[in-house]
């Protein structure tokens, strides 16, 4: 429970500072979104770009916490925060690319910045689930089996 208490406290000092670095843009691109892209103009604002940030991540957090609470399957249990790790990582290269090849290029480096904080953000939540130890998943098979060991040796 402290381990999860840490990590939710890091992911909001993280979704913070990726709200702060990406409300720094250029001005050219504040004028950019008031002008043009209006749909962007939550951007501007640190706080209300790092709570959407946080939110995302608490999403990913309560999601991979229920699966590691609620599954006794290897497969969902591993699999689903590497598929959540591969999606970040796919997040990460294209947010690389669109900011060096395309128009995004212009946006100063604190802007990227923030959103590559977002998607390390995104990557370390899910790894510290996947490296996570949960308790041995014992069926009723397998305590049958250890406790006829256990008579055996005695």
């Amino acid at each position: 429970m402290k381990n999860k208490i840490i990590l939710v406290l890091l992911l909001a000092f993280l979704s913070l500072l990726s709200g702060i670095l990406i409300s720094k843009m250029s001005l050219l691109s504040k004028a950019g979104i008031t002008f043009i892209y209006d749909e962007y103009s939550i951007l501007k604002s640190w706080w209300k770009t790092g709570l959407i940030m946080f939110v995302i991540q608490i999403i990913i957090f309560f999601i991979l916490s229920f699966i590691q609470k609620n599954t006794d399957k290897k497969v969902r249990y591993y699999g689903f925060p590497l598929i959540i790790i591969i999606i970040g990582t796919v997040g990460l290269y294209m947010t690389y690319f669109n900011f060096t090849e395309t128009s995004h290029r212009l946006m100063n480096s604190s802007f990227k910045i923030g959103f590559y904080i977002f998607w390390l953000t995104w990557i370390g939540n899910s790894l510290s689930f996947l490296l996570n130890k949960k308790p041995n998943i014992l069926n009723k098979e397998s305590v049958d089996i250890l406790s006829d060991k256990e008579n055996m040796n005695q």
